[in-house]
């Protein structure tokens, strides 16, 4: 993760300046004399440079007070290796002995090192508290205390307690590390929410003027980053206020970018869609969302509600004529900006052809096809983005040992695939994946992966060895907490009522996720209760849309099925992004509230989607809390 790098660059640069003067001094000691020298123990800060084993074996040929020296750089070696309980068990023993005031920080710091290693980060933190009983001259100590305390406040989701404790920081670096702990000082100022960084800014604005400056920098950005000319009006405003701030000597980049960027203004855009032919209703229904953001205000100005008339919109039918051949044609005819094709061979065909003018695709390909280019922007429904989504959500939830249930298909291995391989990247743990071959064999699976046939095993054996009298009741495994149900809303509502009566009654209740697909459009109350415990994702559209647009949208088309309605949102999500799209490259942290999710882009042009999330209680659908991803 990114903050285990940033911690571990920095003690490595820390390291290799300490290491550089370590062997300056060796080579003048060398020089000075041949006599055979005395294990003389090192500062308890000297580098790291040998395996933990050559610092123990000095212990043992050391006297009393090298040998606590040797022990604790045994002990730190040991976290350098990434042992945390044999380091702590040779603080045990350092800490019979009375310690120096210095002896004791390296303690302190040795031990939060330990614990963090051991994900104990409250315990971390709680031993870091004695900078006022305790105080050292050594920079390094510092440098450790500050570094430490940003990490554990960053993994502890306190992103203003970090950003405190990273400015902190600066004051014991030297001027080449400045960069590098201010690259990561922004990134966790520039998620915090704007109300708090605006609270933040007044708090600290007389106590911390540096403080206060970083998060007035973060608000600034925030408030303005899709107005560029505003953006550079304030941001002007700021330098005036904070003339010496650390900040003014590597403005953060994407500030840079963000002034000197235009947003895209088009006024002639092509769409590449299939209106005919086997995919006219998918086609149609992407017009019909970008017509209908088309008539609802203006993208480069969001004041304006009277429509988009300075722009030409037109479409062009990729059933009738190869989607190359339309894209030139599109071009030549004087578009400024291009959204579509559709498919996924279509868009194989167009994109070695797009230069200048940039273009949003209705479709991603496979990562080693994906083309990665500056105006290149990639949308697409992907139900794997959902499996991806799932594995994010439950291991926010706390979900430590799920298991996937799905279709034994094309479409549940690929979907059951996409889960297990996010879940690993999270966890590096594993998950099983259990296959129904029909709706008829969902129940046998669903007693396979409980392990309920075992135990049925056990007791008919118990029975034909003891006599039939014996009373026995089957038993659930107990090593899972979740299940990812990849099924249509008929399957789900056959598996968990059967899931809820398999579970064991004497163990936490197992949680249930599925994705969209799960979601019945049109289900009866009864078949609803039968869903109840289902959290399950799907876009803001079907969830909590915009009430006025989605009721003018099914009085025009009143039998528009879900799968139109997902491709409509995503029309009209196409066509309002155009103007935000370089503000959403150039700041990552950045989120629009789009009708199929909330959208951002990733490095390589992909919009992504957050999606909205819902559990059945009681037959009802109720929406959960938003939860960033």
């Amino acid at each position: 993760m990114e903050f285990k790098h940033s911690y571990s660059r920095l003690i490595m640069l820390f390291s290799l300046s300490l290491l550089l003067s370590a062997c300056s001094s060796t080579t003048t000691s060398e020089k000075a004399t041949s006599k055979p020298q005395p294990i003389v123990a090192p500062d308890v800060l000297t580098q790291i440079a040998q395996p933990a084993q050559y610092y123990i074996d000095k212990i043992a040929l050391a006297n009393k007070p090298q040998a606590i020296s040797w022990q604790l750089l045994s002990a730190r070696a040991l976290i350098s290796e990434g042992h945390p309980q044999p380091a702590l068990d040779m603080l045990l023993s350092v800490e019979r002995n009375p310690l120096s005031t210095q002896q004791l920080f390296e303690v302190a710091l040795i031990k939060s090192e330990a614990y963090l290693l051991e994900k104990r980060y409250q315990d971390a933190v709680t031993i870091l508290h004695f900078s006022s009983t305790l105080d050292t001259a050594k920079q390094n100590h510092w440098q450790r205390y500050y570094l430490l305390n940003a990490t554990l406040a960053e993994l502890l989701n306190n992103n203003a307690k970090a950003v405190e404790y990273r400015v902190a920081l600066n004051d014991f670096l030297d001027a080449e590390l400045h960069s590098t702990n201010n690259t990561r000082l922004w990134a966790l100022v520039s998620v915090i929410p704007l109300a708090e960084l605006q609270q933040l800014t007044l708090r600290f604005k007389t106590e911390n003027p540096t403080l206060s400056g970083w998060y007035d920098l973060a608000a600034t950005a925030q408030q303005y980053r899709t107005e560029p000319q505003s953006l550079i009006n304030h941001l002007q405003v700021w330098q005036t206020t904070y003339s010496q701030h650390p900040a003014l000597s590597g403005f953060p980049i994407e500030l840079v970018k963000a002034m000197a960027t235009t947003p895209y203004a088009p006024s002639r855009i092509a769409v590449l869609a299939p209106l005919t032919g086997k995919s006219a209703v998918a086609g149609k229904a992407i017009r019909d969302g970008m017509l209908s953001a088309y008539y609802q205000g203006n993208p480069a100005d969001n004041t304006a509600d009277s429509g988009h008339h300075n722009i030409d919109l037109r479409f062009y039918d990729t059933a009738t004529t190869s989607a190359d051949e339309l894209y030139l044609q599109a071009i030549d005819d004087g578009a400024d900006f291009v959204v579509g094709p559709l498919l996924k061979s279509n868009l194989a065909k167009v994109l070695p052809l797009v230069k200048d003018v940039p273009l949003i695709s209705l479709n991603k390909l496979t990562e080693a096809e994906t083309l990665a280019a500056e105006n290149i922007y990639y949308f697409s429904l992907s139900s794997n983005d959902e499996a991806t989504a799932a594995a994010k959500k439950m291991h926010r939830d706390g979900i430590k040992q799920p298991l996937v249930l799905a279709p034994n298909n094309s479409t549940g291995n690929r979907l059951a695939e996409e889960f297990n391989q996010q879940w690993h990247l999270l966890t590096t743990g594993t998950s099983e994946t259990y296959k129904y071959k029909s709706r008829s064999d969902m129940q046998n699976t669903v007693t396979s992966l409980f392990s309920v046939t075992s135990s049925n095993q056990r007791i008919r054996l118990m029975q034909n060895l003891v006599g039939a009298d014996v009373k026995a009741k089957t038993r659930s495994r107990r090593d899972i907490d979740a299940i990812y149900i990849i099924a249509t809303p008929s399957e789900a509502m056959l598996a968990i009522p059967f899931i809820s009566t398999t579970q064991n009654p004497y163990a936490p209740q197992v949680a249930v996720y599925a994705s969209s697909r799960t979601h019945g459009n049109h289900l009866s109350k009864s078949q609803s209760r039968d869903l109840n415990g289902l959290i399950f994702s799907d876009m803001p559209w079907l969830l909590n849309p915009d009430r006025e647009l989605k009721q003018q949208t099914l009085a025009l088309w009143p039998n528009m099925s879900k799968i139109q309605q997902n491709l409509f949102a995503m029309g009209y999500d196409a066509f309002t992004l155009i103007p935000n799209l370089l503000q959403l490259r150039n700041f990552p942290n950045l989120r629009l509230a789009g009708q199929t999710g909330i959208l951002y882009i990733n490095d390589n042009g992909i919009i992504e989607r957050e999606f909205s999330w819902a559990k059945y209680r009681s037959g009802k659908i109720q929406l959960e809390e938003s939860n960033a991803e």
